[in-house]
């Protein structure tokens, strides 16, 4: 059983604290990496919206010059170049860019298939860049046909500040799930501090002295109602223990008489009938009125002991001389023949009285058992 109870204890993990601070760590750790990605998500699309917006709004810009036909050749760029802007017929031909695509062939390998507004991203880009862009495809009315607005922006900085955001997440994440880890074995360490008190004092109260009670913390919790469950509880083992002692002493000093003046009877009477066959019936008489009365002795210093005090000091005890009196004992109640054999003189330490029972005992069983012949020997 031992064995088995600590190997359900190492399959189970460790005590409380630690069970409860892994299981909030790793809650708030699974929340959190949910929380930063679904960040990393938003961010990214509302960064990547801001430069949709952006290219509609430089879009529009150059849609009146384009159809005017006042742009041609060259289109101004913007600071860092981090942009470009293509102005190309429905054959496929550039018609004017920026200067960063000057001579580059369409951004777009192909316009879109319906003449609408359409915004995509490409990784590869006439800048060469290594960064993916953003690409708004805009139809306009050219003078010489339709045509479209290719207006494109590099996702550089949305990458870098998305790949920021997600560096400082990952370096703020072990952090504060040791924070939180620190803060939850701390509160359930203070929280179960009451516990601890109750199991100390659980642990002091012996049948001794039932009258300690557990400490009740403070509050209304499963704690305090715990602890005041134990205290009712242990109120009722004391007054029940207290009416066995009071039941026990009672009877013993109500039996304690009656067998000292049927004691005191047997012997006037083997006194008066020594020799003849009466004196023979009393003698085992005799010897079980005095068993009874070292048993009721012993009942009556049970009902005012305590567990810290041993009913009878041990002393040294002729263990051959009890055997003996028993086997006298048996042979005169009859029935099975008595053998005995290797009773050398044995000494040992104990109460006189609790051998003498337990060989008694012995005897007795020996006795209503046997068929035809008890056998005893002391080693």
């Amino acid at each position: 059983m031992t064995g088995l109870g600590a190997g359900k204890r190492g399959r189970l993990g460790g005590n409380i604290r630690d069970r409860v601070t892994v299981a909030t760590a790793l809650v708030v750790g699974i929340a959190l990496v949910i929380a930063g990605v679904t960040l990393l998500l938003v961010l990214q699309q509302l960064l990547v919206a801001g430069v949709d917006n952006a290219l509609s709004s430089r879009a529009r810009d150059l849609t009146v010059q384009s159809e005017s036909g006042t742009v041609k050749g060259r289109i101004s760029g913007t600071a860092g170049d981090t942009s470009l802007v293509q102005i190309v017929s429905s054959n496929g031909t550039v018609i004017a860019s920026t200067s960063n695509v000057a001579g580059e062939a369409p951004i777009l390998p192909s316009h879109p298939a319906l003449r609408a507004t359409a915004t995509t991203t490409v990784s590869d880009s006439p800048l060469d860049t290594g960064t993916e862009f953003r690409v708004l495809a805009k139809p306009i009315a050219l003078p010489d046909g339709p045509g479209w607005i290719y207006v494109a922006s590099s996702l550089g900085q949305v990458t870098a500040a998305v790949n920021q955001v997600r560096n400082l997440f990952l370096a703020g994440l072990p952090v504060v799930l040791v924070v939180i880890a620190a803060i939850a074995w701390l509160s359930v360490r203070q929280s179960l501090k009451p516990v601890e008190s109750i199991r100390r004092r659980a642990a002091e109260i012996t049948a001794a002295d039932l009258s300690q009670r557990v400490p009740v913390p403070r509050g209304s919790d499963e704690i305090a109602h715990l602890a005041q469950t134990m205290n009712d509880l242990l109120g009722r083992l004391e007054q029940a223990a207290t009416r066995q002692q009071q039941f026990v002493g009672d009877a013993s000093h109500e039996l304690r008489s009656p067998l000292a003046a049927l004691q005191i009877q047997i012997d006037v009477a083997l006194a008066n009938a020594k020799g003849s066959d009466l004196a023979a019936e009393l003698a085992p008489m005799s010897g079980q009125v005095k068993r009874m009365t070292m048993l009721i002795e012993d009942l009556l210093f049970l009902a005012k002991s305590t567990e810290a005090r041993p009913m009878v000091v041990p002393a040294l005890v002729d263990l051959d001389e009890i055997v003996f009196e028993e086997v006298t004992r048996l042979r005169a109640l009859g029935g099975p023949e008595i053998v005995t054999s290797v009773l050398s003189a044995q000494r040992v330490e104990g109460s006189y009285r609790d051998i003498s029972r337990m060989v008694r005992n012995v005897g007795d069983n020996a006795h209503d058992h046997a068929r035809a012949k008890i056998c005893i020997s002391l080693r």
